[in-house]
């Protein structure tokens, strides 16, 4: 590609690093973002986090080896009055606790998500 456009790799490579929106890896076919703002922070969002991670053995912008999920912390999702907020995909499930979390992992996992 850098010699198509006549840019040099590292220029390219660098843009995209630069970029959250941009990945260097396979993702997932679920992406679950857990919100770590500050409202969803305080009202258990890191014990979310842990806890998914646990589940799926991952961390954060890791993928499965089976390239199921995606797991990734988020700084704000934008709607701090449902906290703590977990996104699949383009779903939001707000006051999301570890029984929900794990009924969601759950239903993704068996192919049961509505």
């Amino acid at each position: 590609m850098s010699k198509q456009i006549n840019v040099h790799p590292v220029d390219i490579y660098s843009i995209l690093t630069f970029y959250s929106q941009f990945y260097t890896e396979p993702r997932g076919k679920n992406i679950i973002k857990v919100c770590m703002g500050t409202a969803c922070h305080v009202m258990g969002a890191s014990e979310i986090f842990d806890y998914i991670s646990k589940k799926l053995n991952i961390t954060d912008g890791q993928t499965t080896k089976d390239n199921k999920f995606t797991l990734e912390k988020v700084m704000c999702l934008g709607c701090c009055g449902m906290a703590p907020v977990i996104t699949v995909n383009e779903n939001f499930y707000g006051r999301c606790q570890l029984e929900k979390a794990n009924k969601i992992l759950k239903e993704l996992q068996t192919g049961d998500m509505k």
